[in-house]
């Protein structure tokens, strides 16, 4: 009879051996910035130590980063080394324009912007575009891109937010081709992409999200279109929430905190079943009834599976360790399920099993 326990134990034991801790798939749904430029700098070593110890899942790379092709290349491939289990997130934000971090001073290419692309190149060029674009950012490491842009820009005549280069058009079907452009390119470079944002940034795309956006009175359910379509033939692997209000979908709160709109909508209504991105937590664009611990707890229960960090310290800690505290607490005392967390663990580690497909498998 012993012996017989002792081998289910040794038979038993790698299996649950393997399963995540609760505490690691939290991990797994952080991402954040960080100051330094290269092995040994002090910041990119407190980096190093938080992936090996599985404390954040990702990081998003900024300006701050960034001296060349070459340097950026050998910082993300010393943190990529650092992972022990599951492949490491290196997020970029790269939609061509004038206010793009890969400058060309730095030896980047200068690309044109989402509005540019759809007014002056037609399809073969704007292929050929992106294609180079996506082949520089897999140059310096990337595997993450928070870009394409699907809002629309505001028809002539209408009470809507100000004209920005970071939208394609107006017209939904404009955007859902040069869209699939860039997703095609970047995927084929072996990035993925994260469409923003959902359903629309309203005036936030012009303003950096520094004000709260109500889009209830100016909302076109044509917002929805190029999602609808990208998501219907299977282009969507993630996408970035906004932070608007849209009253009628959810009086009580903006899109990233809001089930409403994730959930219901994203989800149930548009089928989508890949990762949800939520970041710019700690903005003025959010109202200050929800402090920060409020605004991670809800994101999470509305449907949230990634929140994106771009500065490493939090009021008194670190960000992975505060974060961490704020979502194990709330595990802990049942104001989140621990079935939502490994719902976001599942989604997580399937799109970072994309991520180290092969190129010959994409």
């Amino acid at each position: 009879m012993l012996k017989n326990f002792f081998l289910f134990f040794l038979f038993f034991l790698p299996l649950y051996a393997a399963n995540p801790s609760l505490e690691e798939m939290i991990a797994q749904m952080i991402v954040v910035g960080f100051d330094g430029q290269k092995e040994g700098d002090k910041w990119v070593e407190q980096i190093a130590k938080d992936i090996k110890r599985t404390k954040i899942g990702g990081v998003i790379i900024d300006g701050k980063n960034i001296q060349n092709s070459t340097q950026l290349k050998k910082l993300t491939n010393y943190l990529k080394a650092q992972t022990i289990s599951l492949p490491l997130i290196v997020i970029a934000e790269q939609e061509g324009g004038n206010n793009s971090i890969f400058e060309p001073k730095k030896g980047f290419s200068s690309f044109p912007s989402a509005q540019e692309m759809a007014n002056t190149k037609d399809i073969d060029e704007s292929a050929l575009i992106y294609t180079k674009m996506s082949e520089e950012l897999f140059a310096c490491g990337v595997n993450v891109n928070f870009s394409p842009v699907l809002d629309l820009s505001p028809k002539a005549g209408l009470n809507e937010p100000q004209q920005s280069s970071r939208r394609y058009s107006s017209y939904e079907e404009i955007i859902t081709t040069y869209a699939t452009l860039l997703i095609q390119a970047q995927k084929k470079a072996h990035i993925r992409s994260v469409v923003k944002y959902f359903p629309t940034a309203g005036s936030n795309l012009v303003d950096d999200f520094n004000s709260e956006v109500n889009m209830t009175q100016n909302w076109r359910f044509e917002q929805l279109k190029p999602y609808y379509d990208l998501i219907a033939f299977e282009k969507v692997d993630a996408v970035v929430m906004s932070h608007i209000m849209q009253k009628d979908i959810d009086d009580k709160f903006p899109a990233l905190m809001s089930s409403n709109m994730i959930q219901k909508l994203l989800r149930e209504k548009m089928h989508f079943e890949g990762v949800v991105f939520v970041d710019n937590l700690r903005t003025s664009s959010i109202s200050p009834q929800f402090d920060f611990k409020q605004r991670i707890i809800k994101s999470v229960n509305a449907g949230a599976d990634i929140l994106v960090f771009s500065n490493y310290f939090a009021d008194n800690a670190s960000m992975p360790f505060a974060v961490q505290k704020i979502l194990l607490d709330a595990v802990k005392t049942g104001e989140i399920s621990n079935e939502r967390i490994l719902l976001s663990y599942t989604r997580i580690k399937a799109f970072k099993e994309k991520i180290s497909q092969k190129k010959s498998e994409l």
